[in-house]
């Protein structure tokens, strides 16, 4: 993977709101998994000071999101079509593990999968993300 291109891809993300309020880190890509740093604040929870199950699902698409646009060298982004989330175990305020793998891209649809780790290195839930891939250079010049 190009430097060039991986900095891109992360200032890309950076403009980003959901990228911001997560906190969100970028590790490492190894074995084809992409793996990330987030945190989920005080705002994030619910009355059960659990996470919200939508701020679950922001986070697997931020994680998803990003890693399509590191893997194509910044040219593409995704658009979703879908997005469905399986909630496995609770997580809660603080830092966590994220990880994603490109399961096929396409010419037109990419399908990754998303998954969340509790502190403790539990999984917390999962993502099936699809999308459409949108060229950056069309949403550049937007």
């Amino acid at each position: 993977m190009e430097d060039k291109s991986l900095e891109n891809s992360l200032q890309r993300a950076n403009l980003g709101g959901t990228h911001k309020f997560l906190n969100t880190k970028f590790l490492n890509v190894e074995n084809d998994i992409y793996k990330y740093e987030l945190e989920f604040s005080k705002q994030c929870l619910n009355p059960f000071k659990t996470v919200q199950g939508g701020m679950i699902a922001s986070a697997i698409d931020e994680i998803t999101s990003i890693s399509v646009n590191i893997y194509t060298k910044d040219e593409y982004l995704p658009s979703s079509t879908d997005i469905h989330i399986t909630f496995h175990r609770p997580l809660f305020e603080g830092k966590i593990i994220g990880t994603a793998k490109i399961i096929k891209l396409g010419k037109q649809i990419v399908s990754v999968e998303g998954r969340l780790f509790s502190s403790p290195g539990k999984i917390a839930a999962t993502g099936l993300h699809t999308a459409i891939l949108v060229k950056t250079t069309d949403i550049d010049k937007n």
